[in-house]
């Protein structure tokens, strides 16, 4: 049976640990006996080299290197090529955990079956995602993704629990920058209260300014433009680290190389330039540490202690920055290469449990109780570390303001809300009844508008229904699990059914939702329109043939609409009595087939007022009936109260007569006057259009937009 380790995954050096026989965490050493592994690959006549001897070639400035590529985690697209093939960062981050993890199974002499590992808190769910994909392709299963502050203060707990502590978490690797707020409370629990940080600030950072002062000096004393040469800007960025950890113990550092057609040069970098050159960069590390304070409800007074985390913290312009800022020099009880791999192996050993004060909870940052003394977890109850973290992103989806001018982020998971958790917002939404509904949903990471958040993913929910009215209600679910990553789920109304739900690529373009909407007119009313024709003798030949045109003209002017899902019309037929041929539907295609299909011919007409009343009874919105007949009615005289009954249901009526029909009649059936048409075969397709117009023909709003709602929603569990 194999082993669980925790692997820390960094930028610049990578680490494994297990815990040990006397159950504390401790490093496996690689096959070079070193406690940890250059992250950098070298690719070498076919062959693939990795850790030192890959660093070495690094620093020489071979372009064959493949480093710092973290950075490029969840992109998906070529980080470089190498030997004639490109390589994404979850290639070659897949690569480097395949040899770390073969290396350590050489140390143990037993095999790895699974591993906790890190990440930078703020990682989004994309990058943490690419880390699990990593981590299948090097042939790992992972049990748990967890944040590198994290790891890093459980391995500084384990010999310094204080209860009621705030450690504020200094996270400065090679690539990434994080800043996190930890409480250490009773009981072993460590609860998470805020945490911030940037994906593209790390120590390479200050490398790139050592390579700015290289090519600058250089140019200066040779006229020779370092950066105009891949080989020369190979050369200095291999070197630039290396005189970083020289200025970190000296008060300046020198390279020398040779120019062509010069020969040697010598170029000296003091001190103080290089804290000049790189101010700004510190000084964006304070704004996020002030941000995560903010965050939490708390200030620099309300700090314990801050911990050193990551390689890049051992240049003393760090520790003298924070000193400054917290009044207090930081802790450095940690080895920062080594705490995160450590913290990552105890977490191989600990439950997963829920959260311990319940999703959502608040937990008081500032130190108004005593910090309590000291004190050494044991090996036997490090098992018993509870872990409460939070979402390091807020998380919203992109809807349309009330006033439907824009687009707008509607949060529904904010920032620092503890996990795992589950929220739900409901949006109206317009359907149609014609084709299908789909809702797209763009994930956003971030609280300001949709285009300056991370949209890490669309989703497209389908079978949504179509109901009396266009306007229905659709459920989004976001979860956010223990490893940080997002499950979108969405319901129709009070379903207990989730919709299927489809991911997508999220397109290229998305410039369109940060322009403003064009205004619509107001939604219609929903309308049902009941036609009604005479199929009596008198109607055969051309003046039923004339009649369907115009009823198809009429479908036709409200086709869009029916389609937009606000308007539905139904066909009925009189002869001996009310015939339904067509229940209301907003399917045009059917009611033009339907029309198509009237023929049935008798000798007298019977009024058909009761059966449109039975019809629109039960209608929604507007209700109105287009009667057409050419003759007078066998049983006319109950046409009239039967006509007032449906006015005083609120279905309003027009008439149109031709042939021998009396218009007082007509007037007496219709809502008004207005309403009642005497007009010649040839005018048929005029009136019903005057008709159409007096409805109103505009479209609905367009289907598959959804709009904002305050409403929170009840959530539900993930299937």
């Amino acid at each position: 049976m194999g082993v669980s380790v925790g692997i820390d995954l960094g930028t610049t050096f990578s680490a494994v640990a297990i815990i040990g026989q006397d159950g504390l965490p401790r490093i496996v050493e690689n096959s070079e006996f070193e406690k940890t592994t250059p992250s950098v690959i070298q690719f070498r006549d076919g062959e693939i080299v990795f850790g030192s001897e890959a660093k070495e070639a690094f620093s020489a400035g071979d372009p064959n290197c493949a480093a710092f590529f973290k950075r490029n985690m969840g992109l998906y697209k070529p980080y470089g090529t190498f030997g004639g093939r490109s390589y994404t960062a979850e290639e070659l981050s897949g690569m480097l955990l395949k040899h770390i993890k073969s290396s350590a199974e050489n140390t143990l002499g037993s095999a790895i079956d699974e591993a906790v590992i890190t990440v930078p808190a703020y990682f989004y769910s994309k990058e943490r995602e690419a880390t699990m994909e990593a981590a299948r392709l090097a042939g790992l299963k992972v049990r748990k993704i967890i944040n590198e502050p994290t790891a890093a203060v459980i391995a500084y707990g384990l010999n310094n629990w204080r209860v009621n502590a705030n450690i504020l978490v200094y996270d400065l690797g090679g690539g990434t920058f994080d800043v996190t707020l930890v409480r250490m409370g009773e009981n072993q629990v460590l609860r998470t209260l805020a945490t911030t940080g940037n994906r593209f600030l790390g120590g390479v950072d200050w490398d790139e300014r050592i390579e700015s002062l290289l090519v600058e000096k250089i140019l200066e004393s040779t006229r020779f433009d370092a950066s105009e040469s891949e080989r020369f800007k190979h050369l200095l960025k291999g070197s630039a680290e290396g005189l970083k950890k020289q200025m970190s113990q000296k008060s300046s550092s020198k390279l020398t190389i040779r120019i062509p057609e010069y020969g040697k040069v010598t170029s000296e970098i003091s001190k103080a330039e290089f804290d000049q050159a790189t101010v700004d960069l510190l000084e964006m590390t304070g704004i996020m540490c002030a941000t995560v304070l903010k965050s939490a409800g708390a200030s620099w007074k309300d700090v314990s202690d801050t911990l050193l985390v990551g390689g890049s913290t051992r240049m003393p312009q760090v520790r003298e920055y924070l000193q400054k800022l917290s009044g207090k020099p930081p802790i450095a009880h940690v080895n920062p290469d080594e705490a995160v791999a450590l913290g990552a192996a105890v977490q191989t050993i600990l439950a997963d449990t829920e959260c311990v004060d319940g999703p959502g909870a608040r937990i008081e940052s500032r130190l108004i109780k005593p910090v309590g003394a000291s004190k050494k977890i044991s090996a036997k109850s490090v098992p018993n570390i509870k872990l409460n973290e939070v979402t390091t992103h807020p998380m919203g989806v992109i809807a349309i303001n009330p006033e439907g001018t824009m687009y707008i982020n509607e949060l529904i998971i904010p920032a620092n809300h503890q996990i795992p958790t589950r929220q739900a917002r409901s949006f109206k939404y317009a359907t149609s009844a014609y084709g299908s509904n789909e809702l797209e949903i763009y994930v956003l990471q971030g609280d300001r508008k949709p285009l300056d958040c991370v949209i890490p993913y669309k989703y497209v929910a389908t079978g949504i229904k179509h109901g009396a009215t266009p306007e229905t209600t659709i459920r989004i679910q976001y979860s956010y699990d223990q490893n940080g990553i997002i499950h979108v789920q969405a319901r129709q109304g009070d379903s207990k059914t989730d919709l299927p739900i489809r991911k997508e690529p999220v397109p290229e373009d998305m410039s369109m939702y940060g322009k403003p909407i064009e205004k619509r007119p107001p939604a219609p009313e929903p309308l049902s329109i009941m036609l009604a024709i005479d199929t009596s003798g008198s109607m055969y030949g051309a003046p039923m043939q004339e009649a369907k045109m115009a009823m198809a003209s009429f479908v036709n002017q409200f086709k869009s609409r029916m389609i937009g899902g606000t308007a539905r019309i139904g066909i009925l037929a009189f002869t001996y009595g009310p015939e339904t041929v067509l229940r209301l539907t907003s399917d045009p295609a059917q009611c033009l087939s339907a029309i198509e299909t009237i023929e049935r011919y008798g000798r007298s007409g019977i009024h058909p007022l009761d059966g449109i009343k039975s019809e629109l009874r039960e209608a929604p919105g507007r209700k109105c009936s287009i009667v057409l007949t050419d003759g007078e009615w066998s049983d006319g005289g109950t046409a009239i109260p039967a006509a007032k009954k449906c006015h005083e249901a609120g279905i309003e009526i027009a008439a149109i007569g031709f042939g021998y029909f009396d218009r007082a009649f007509l007037s007496s059936i219709s809502s008004s006057d207005a309403n009642a048409f005497l007009v010649s075969r040839g005018e048929l397709e005029s009136a019903f259009g005057t008709i159409a117009q007096s409805l109103g023909t505009q479209a609905s709003p367009k289907a598959g937009e959804k709009s904002r709602d305050t409403q929170n929603s009840e959530v539900w569990d993930i299937d």
